[in-house]
């Protein structure tokens, strides 16, 4: 909420579920409409991100804008060089054991939860759940929808463990989606998609998903969880595709002399 704020530069939220769907958002029409003729100014967690969003706009739409530009190093950096903030409102989600750096709490809020500690500065965002006041990414919860990490609260945890309820991430309620992610099949590493079975027609599903590893993710678990047993069939395996273990074509294979 702290980035709607009055001022002279128009926030747009490109409303992406990963990196990878930037390139269809700036693809839209109503996009190019809204950044034609105007600077553009990204800015993401450290920076990395808008480096090759702003290549990606200059590349797409250079002669059509003013200028591109980005927050060098990111609000991790923008955070060290205003010790008060600056402009900055909330917290600076990060991909490592800090979970969320904030001008109250530079070390970050990884770790346990105190529930009885009072909060120092105006919590931003809310549980999926239940709504109330919640900043905390625990218990590694994803939206059922689309796979976004959502924000469960303590309470709303405890519940959980008695009753399973779908969660969905603010934008998945905002745009409706009731596919759940089981229920999708995604192509092109997430960019397409298609129902897996026709019980679903007539409901809408997340045009993308955040997925780790892609489509091919499940086939290479497989792969790892089979290459420690042997195959049955052993030297008289006529698979050269199969998954399992063959320690006696392993010993008698020959190794490449070193060059």
């Amino acid at each position: 909420d702290g980035q709607n704020s009055s001022g002279g530069a128009q926030y747009v939220d490109p409303k992406m579920r990963k990196s990878t769907d930037f390139v269809g958002w700036l693809a839209k029409d109503s996009t190019k409409e809204k950044v034609k003729d105007k600077k553009v100014l990204l800015y993401c967690t450290g920076g990395v991100r808008c480096e090759r969003a702003s290549a990606y706009i200059n590349n797409k739409m250079g002669d059509h804008v003013k200028g591109v530009y980005q927050l060098q190093g990111g609000i991790e950096r923008y955070l060290q060089a205003f010790p008060d903030g600056g402009h900055w409102r909330g917290k600076n989600f990060v991909f490592d054991k800090r979970e969320a750096i904030s001008v109250a709490n530079r070390n970050g809020d990884g770790g346990v939860v105190d529930t009885k500690k009072t909060p120092t500065e105006k919590i931003q965002s809310n549980c999926c759940c239940c709504q109330q006041p919640w900043d905390r990414y625990i218990g590694k919860k994803k939206c059922d929808m689309c796979g976004v990490p959502v924000l469960v609260c303590t309470n709303c945890l405890t519940k959980q463990k008695k009753e399973k309820k779908l969660q969905r991430c603010p934008l998945c309620i905002e745009e409706n989606i009731t596919v759940t992610a089981a229920n999708v099949e995604y192509t092109k590493n997430g960019v397409s998609s298609k129902l897996v079975t026709q019980d679903n027609q007539g409901e809408k599903a997340a045009l993308s998903v955040l997925k780790w590893g892609g489509g091919h993710a499940r086939t290479k678990k497989k792969k790892r969880q089979l290459r420690w047993k042997v195959c049955q069939f052993g030297s008289d395996c006529a698979r050269k595709d199969c998954y399992f273990s063959h320690p006696e074509l392993q010993e008698t294979e020959e190794l490449p002399l070193p060059s």
